[in-house]
């Protein structure tokens, strides 16, 4: 078996180095070989590991940690047996001793006749208890003046200390003392085997920004060694050691569908920690009988529920699909069409598969073109379509990121700084909301290095928000939309350079261009290796779908104030004719430009109308012209 690296930096540093910090996955299980070095043969805590690791060779291994005390994990022996040959030189000096090192000796003393047990993390072992401060002395003696190799491994480092850049004067004595000590460690001969060993000080830290950057910086004598998230290789490790249970039991799954249901599942746990997998596995174990699927119970794990939306899609539903979009969006024919395509792929579970990795969101989409063109409607279209209701179209304005620090919005805050308990603006939502489009509007307004974090999430569908926490993209569809490629800078003056008049072809051309112009110049060209063929582009909107849209817009409006107010309206073909004239005048500004004619020409002096001759309810209106005073629009009412 290939080991970790940091298994091999531990194994490599730890007889060279006096301080071993440790930060990262701390809190996981890791792998351990077999007595012949060639597989794995069980998964530790980390306590366990370093205690099992040094031990064998030839080291006395002590924990110390402000709630245990000095203790040791070896039950054969007690856990002050590391401060034997200190607690020696106490007794030689009793006389001159402190009261707290006096209480120490008789602890000692008392602890070595009765071997009072205490468990710690489920080993059971003994313990001396001491203060933080104290401690730090006790460490210090022990790897300055022990003659036998002694590890003492501090656990709980990063909670020593409130702030490392504003400590108080005990804090500090406590770093002091531990920097002295690695800084002075004793290197013991040892005549069995002929080979030095230095007393080795161990720190086990969330992140070594935790502990004051004097203590490691430019000092040799520290190795920082950083603990991953397990990788393919690793799960692999542990899936194989308890197969039973992960495999679907009483199920009709051939052996090859049980290997290809297991692969599956090592890959949709990329980012995982061996202990999720734990859970996973202990999940599954208590389930009813039924719902024991390796792959639902994941998600059940992951996203907290059973019910999963892209199995409650019906087919007649993806099937009809393209003529109800149309509906609502009008004159993107080939865009609805691609954007389906994309939905099938997703719905059958063929989205990604040419990719490396199986936990990337179910689709992406990139919508760009004119604004007013249906860009933005038809992701609500989509978001409706799939979850049956539009609100899980969950609208991010990019406008809002422009700043360099946006990304911190998005993703969370780091500790210390300001919004770090409030999290991320989009980790909450998609944990809130695993099945969700979200839907990232005009793009080219937000900070290029928020792009840095969308690269992980097109790529491998999770991102860890400021506060540690995994969150899952895979169940969602992710839909951008911008406007690039309309505009031009040249000779610094902003030119549009597509218009109506231009055949789609070469609008597509030109905007296609000016994106891939764009995410060159920001140094981001793997974006549009994530997006692919994913890139659709709206074209302008035409003549025919301009009137279909001021058709809807106006009866949409007429059956609300039937609804609401009880008042029918009806319109001459003169009223048609002149509100048509106006909206086909006004396409430069698409969709939002026929809206705002419908408004101008109708809306408003509707109001005016129903307001000023006081319509009550039950009445109808036969509007028979519009006319145009002064720049002001009114109706003539028949």
């Amino acid at each position: 078996m290939n080991m970790p690296k940091w298994i091999r930096e531990f194994e490599c540093f730890t007889k060279i180095k006096n301080c071993i910090v440790i930060e990262g996955n701390i809190y996981d299980e890791y792998p351990v070989l077999d007595e012949d070095n060639e597989k794995c043969a069980n998964f530790f805590k980390l306590d366990n590991y370093i205690h099992k690791t040094l031990s064998a060779n030839g080291y006395n291994v002590c924990f110390y940690d402000p709630v245990n005390g000095f203790y040791n994990r070896n039950k054969q022996k007690s856990a002050v047996s590391v401060f034997s040959e200190t607690m020696t030189e106490f007794e030689e000096n009793k006389s001159q001793l402190s009261e707290y090192d006096k209480q120490c000796l008789e602890a000692y003393h008392y602890m070595e006749e009765t071997q009072d047990d205490i468990r710690v993390n489920g080993q059971i072992g003994s313990a001396i208890m001491c203060d933080t401060l104290k401690a730090s002395e006790y460490i210090k003696k022990i790897l300055i003046e022990n003659r036998n190799p002694a590890v003492v491994c501090v656990n709980f480092a990063s909670q020593t200390i409130a702030d490392p850049t504003r400590m108080q004067e005990a804090e500090r004595a406590i770093f002091m003392n531990l920097l002295y000590a690695s800084m002075n460690a004793r290197r013991n001969f040892s005549q069995e085997d002929k080979r030095k060993r230095q007393n080795l000080l161990i720190m086990i830290v969330d992140k070594v920004n935790d502990i004051p950057a004097w203590f490691y910086l430019d000092n040799p004598n520290v190795k920082n060694i950083i603990l991953p998230t397990p990788d393919k290789h690793i799960r692999v490790e542990y899936v194989n050691l308890y197969r039973d249970f992960f495999e679907e039991r009483n199920s009709d799954l051939t052996s090859d569908e049980q290997e290809k249901r297991i692969n599956h599942f090592i890959d949709i746990t990329d980012g995982m920690k061996i202990l999720d997998l734990k859970g996973i596995m202990e999940l599954k174990m208590i389930q009813p009988e039924g719902d024991r699927s390796l792959l639902d119970v994941t998600a059940l794990y992951k996203y907290g529920i059973k019910e999963n939306p892209w199995d409650a899609i019906e087919r007649g539903q993806i099937e009809n699909a393209e003529q109800k979009i149309k509906c609502r969006v009008k004159g993107q024919d080939l865009a609805v069409q691609k954007s389906i395509s994309v939905i099938k792929r997703a719905k059958t579970g063929l989205s990604g598969l040419q990719h490396s990795s199986n936990s990337k969101p179910k689709g992406i989409l990139f919508f760009a073109g004119p604004t007013g063109t249906g860009k933005t409607e038809l992701a609500k279209s989509l978001a409706e379509l799939l979850f049956g209701d539009e609100s899980a179209c969950r609208r991010f304005d990019m406008s809002e990121y422009a700043e360099s620090h946006s990304a911190q919005k998005l993703f969370g805050a780091p500790p210390g700084y300001v919004g770090y308990e409030a999290g991320g603006q989009l980790t909450n939502v998609i944990k809130e909301h695993p099945f969700s489009l979200l839907l990232f509007d005009e793009i080219e307004k937000a900070s290029p290095s928020i792009w840095d974090k969308f690269l992980q999430i097109l790529e491998d569908g999770r991102m860890t928000d400021g506060q540690g926490n995994t969150v899952y993209f895979s169940e969602s569809l992710i839909v951008f939309t911008s406007n690039l490629g309309i505009y031009k800078d040249i000779g610094g003056v902003k030119t549009r350079v597509v218009d109506i008049n231009m055949p789609y072809e070469q609008v597509e051309n030109t905007v296609t261009e000016g994106i891939q112009d764009y995410f060159h110049e920001k140094g981001k060209p793997e974006v549009l290796n994530r997006i692919g063929k994913n890139l659709i582009v709206f074209n302008f909107i035409q003549p025919d779908a301009a009137k279909e849209i001021m058709k809807s817009q106006i009866n949409k409006i007429c059956e609300k104030i039937k609804e609401t107010k009880a008042i029918t309206i009806q319109l001459s073909e003169n009223v048609w004719k002149k509100i048509e004239e106006k909206v086909l005048g006004n396409l430069e500004e698409g969709g939002r430009g026929v809206g705002n004619v419908v408004e101008e020409y109708f809306i408003t002096p509707l109001s005016n109308y129903v307001f000023d001759s006081h319509i009550e309810k039950g009445s109808v209106l036969h509007i028979t012209d519009i006319l145009e005073t002064d720049g002001i629009a009114k109706l003539v009412c028949g």
